[in-house]
């Protein structure tokens, strides 16, 4: 039995053998022929020249079967001698034939690969256009002058491009379309009503060009592609079943959707979907345009998108509608004053934002409804608007809020420390989110307004020791300034009240050269004036920048060191050390640790007004100050008590008694303690001392010791006082002048030192040799004092004790009998 199946398989294959060695050697005879008739039917429906270098029937080239090999194919139109662009070039044609549509007497391509060449369309801007190549006469007189989809479908069969590319080129309408096929195949199966296409393989694809100025999708992209198509015949109705596009990053791109050819609107509707896929990957896919749009918002992340295009075709003045829902991954976003970390998002994009008026770049609108990440620490969540992506404009509504605990993390810790507090910030940004602000001419593409509300905060400044609590206010703010209506705080012993505003903050954090500028009214119910050390003291070493060192908390620190303040100060009390004072008034401006008092006065010293102004400042080295000033109606007693005696220890203020007015300049270094250094000191001080009194003045009771040994020097009364006393160093130049006084009158001048240089010269005149008791009457700038002889005494310094001797000089041995001598006169005389 089986010898029987294996002779009829033999003669089977034998037959066939024979058949198709006949069909070869009838073709190899009939070649010819076949070409030319082949050619007749193939110039059917062309306008233009088919040539073909030559050809080769193989019967088993991809599958039993009438397969030919062309080559060297080339296909033009009737102007090829004008333009010399072929419409088609192959070095190779593998045609397979339907051998039942050739007993049928009709030839029909079962299969075609078209290899190593190319196939190009054109419209020029004349209109003319090679596709016309395929035109026959009858559809010459066919104003639409198309055929239908499934008929041009029949007609081509299965396709295979090897190396092959195809582009399109519409001059008129500016569109370009080209693509390299490296190996792709489009099988085609039929039905009695439709016809179905899968297109699969590798594609470059040079560009899709829909408009010019916009740029091109898919610009020299390497693709795999899986498309599968279907075109119904009844419904005239072209189907892309659910298909994908992998990019050269191995990114996936599904599609579908359909084409509706049953009316005169020809609508159709195309999906898009990824998930996962990078922008950075994705911006190579889209045109120049999108890309910068997109690119334009900074943000770099992975993302779920689906996108959705409806429109109608053949209306270039009316754009499909598109519509795409996205969701980020996590990612961070840099700003100049840090960075957003873990940011998600997810929201809605259209081209129709105005279901009123037509789908267009002008009517594009963004909207994430929610996007929350954290800024560095401190966690936020904001809603996101982009509108018109012609020049995309961002509306932002959002929301921060911290607490002690992340906002200490938010800075140098080593700078900050947050005990206590919370704070909101509630902020609207409207502009360029990508070019916010312009560096180069300082100013902004958008507007910036909210409000910070600050809940019982307190926090240290650890270098120059600042500790501040009870922080509590609201601040409301733009890209300009920011309104201090009733900021509040205690610096550890005031409870500070301020209102006023911050100009320029915005620009400073994003790296404008404007200096920071604060204009505040500062209100201190009882002032204890605690930080002047603190303004003056010593900056030390330049601080290190740490290798993780926060963005924001670097502006922070160059800010407290370079802002101008402006402050108008309201006071009922003020004290610092000993010295008070009630109904204070000022204006001062600090800046680069410096303080500038344009005006500053008060009622102190008892009854006494007082008004200055001067500067403070600090170069990095010993802080400087310059005051001029007027004080009116002062007890000088009080005056030399609050300020420390001036540095000195000879005239304290348990020695005066008086009112006095004076006119004053002065100037000193000060020591970080803030005290003087007096032999930087420099001065003019104009007096005007009345009902002045010195009591247990030392170098007086010396003076006692010498004459008038019986008057009251414990407790001298002086007429009124009027001189200059100009201060250079520590030595006080005392200009002549008179004191009249209930003990005596004399005349002095000379050098008063607080260091060890006092020089004074005293004239007593011997008229003060009349007796003066209780009853005696002050009678100064008599002339009749100044004549007759006068005792010459010095008041000199002698190892830091401040001695009254007598101004004549004897040989140095009687020098001591001499002095005795005359005291001993003056004495008796007195008896």
């Amino acid at each position: 039995m089986s010898q029987k199946v294996l002779k009829v398989i033999g003669i089977v294959a034998l037959v066939c053998a024979l058949l198709f060695g006949a069909i070869e050697l009838w073709v190899y005879k009939n070649r010819d022929e076949l070409f030319l008739r082949a050619k007749e039917l193939i110039n059917e429906n062309l306008n233009g020249n088919l040539e073909i270098a030559d050809f080769k029937f193989r019967p088993f080239y991809g599958g039993l079967g009438l397969n030919f090999t062309l080559y060297d194919i080339k296909l033009t139109d009737t102007l090829y001698n004008v333009h010399h662009k072929p419409f088609l070039e192959a070095g190779k044609m593998h045609i397979a034939l339907d051998l039942r549509r050739i007993l049928s007497g009709e030839i029909q391509l079962k299969n075609l690969v078209l290899e190593d060449g190319a196939i190009s369309m054109f419209v020029q801007r004349n209109g003319y256009s090679n596709a016309s190549i395929f035109k026959s006469e009858e559809q010459k007189k066919n104003k639409t002058g198309k055929k239908d989809a499934n008929e041009i479908l029949q007609k081509l069969g299965n396709i295979r491009f090897l190396n092959f590319a195809v582009s399109y080129s519409d001059s008129v309408k500016e569109k370009y379309y080209g693509a390299l096929f490296h190996d792709a195949t489009n099988i085609i199966e039929r039905t009695d009503s439709s016809t179905n296409a899968s297109f699969t393989g590798a594609v470059l694809f040079k560009g899709l060009t829909f408009r010019v100025e916009k740029g091109g999708f898919l610009m020299n992209q390497e693709t795999t592609l899986a498309l599968a198509l279907g075109y119904n015949e009844d419904e005239k109705k072209l189907k892309i079943y659910p298909s994908t596009l992998e990019s050269a990053t191995h990114d996936k791109i599904g599609i579908h959707g359909f084409f509706d050819f049953s009316d005169t609107i020809k609508v159709f509707h195309l999906n898009f979907n990824a998930k996962g896929i990078a922008v950075k990957n994705a911006l190579p896919l889209l045109n120049q345009r999108l890309q910068k749009q997109i690119d334009s918002i900074g943000i770099q992340t992975n993302v779920d998108t689906d996108v959705k295009i409806a429109g109608i075709l053949g209306r270039p003045g009316l754009k499909p509608q598109v519509d795409v829902h996205f969701e980020t991954d996590t990612f961070r976003y840099n700003l100049p004053v840090g960075v957003l970390r873990k940011m998600k998002a997810s929201g809605t994009f259209t081209n129709r934002a105005d279901t009123a008026k037509l789908a267009d770049v002008f009517n594009s609108r963004l909207i994430a409804p929610k996007i929350t990440g954290f800024f560095e620490t401190i966690p936020f969540a904001f809603k996101l608007v982009v509108n018109n992506f012609r020049n995309p404009r961002a509306n932002i509504d959002g929301r921060i809020e911290a607490d002690s605990t992340n906002m200490g993390a938010l800075l140098d810790p080593g700078r900050y420390r947050f005990k206590n507090g919370s704070a909101r910030i509630d902020f609207h940004f409207s502009g360029n989110l990508r070019k916010f602000y312009n560096p180069a001419k300082d100013n902004f593409d958008g507007k910036v307004s909210g409000r910070v509300s600050l809940k019982n905060i307190a926090m240290d400044y650890l270098p120059q020791k600042v500790r501040v609590s009870k922080i509590n206010g609201d601040l409301t703010f733009n890209e300009k300034v920011m309104v201090m209506p009733n900021l509040r705080f205690h610096d550890g012993q005031n409870m500070l009240y301020v209102r006023g505003t911050l100009l320029d903050l915005i620009p400073y954090l994003f790296g404008s050269p404007k200096p920071l500028r604060a204009n505040v009214d500062i209100n201190i119910p009882e002032w204890q004036l605690n930080w002047l050390e603190t303004l003056l003291a010593a900056r030390g070493t330049t601080r290190q920048k740490a290798k993780n060192s926060l963005k924001l908390s670097e502006l922070l620190d160059n800010a407290i060191d370079k802002m101008e303040i402006t402050a108008k100060l309201d006071a009922k009390k003020v004290r610092y050390r000993h010295f008070t004072g009630r109904d204070v008034k000022g204006q001062l401006t600090i800046s680069n640790n410096a303080v500038s008092i344009e005006y500053f006065q008060l009622k102190a010293f008892g009854a006494g007004h007082v008004r200055i102004s001067g500067e403070m400042e600090n170069d990095g080295k010993l802080p400087h100050m310059a005051v001029r000033g007027k004080i009116a109606n002062a007890d000088v007693h009080s005056v030399f008590y609050s300020f420390d005696n001036f540095g000195q220890k000879t005239l304290t203020h348990q020695n005066l008694k008086g009112i006095l007015n004076t006119d004053f300049n002065f100037e000193s270094t000060l020591n970080n303690n803030v005290k003087l250094v007096p032999s930087s000191m420099k001065g003019l001080l104009r007096i005007d001392l009345t009902n002045a009194y010195i009591i247990n003045f030392e170098p007086f009771m010396k003076m006692k010791k010498l004459i008038f040994k019986r008057r009251n020097f414990e407790r001298v009364k002086f007429a009124p006082i009027r001189n200059d006393f100009r201060l250079s160093g520590q030595e006080v130049e005392i200009a002549p002048m008179e004191i009249e006084s209930n003990v005596l009158t004399l005349y002095i001048d000379g050098i008063y030192s607080f260091g060890n240089k006092t020089d004074i010269n005293i004239q007593i005149p011997l008229s003060n040799l009349k007796k003066r008791d209780s009853t005696y009457v002050l009678d100064p700038n008599n002339p009749e004092k100044r004549e007759g002889s006068k005792i010459f005494l010095r008041a000199v310094d002698e190892n830091g004790e401040v001695n009254i001797k007598l101004a004549f000089r004897r040989k140095k041995k009687d020098k001591s009998k001499d002095e005795e001598s005359e005291a001993k006169k003056l004495e008796d005389i007195e008896r």
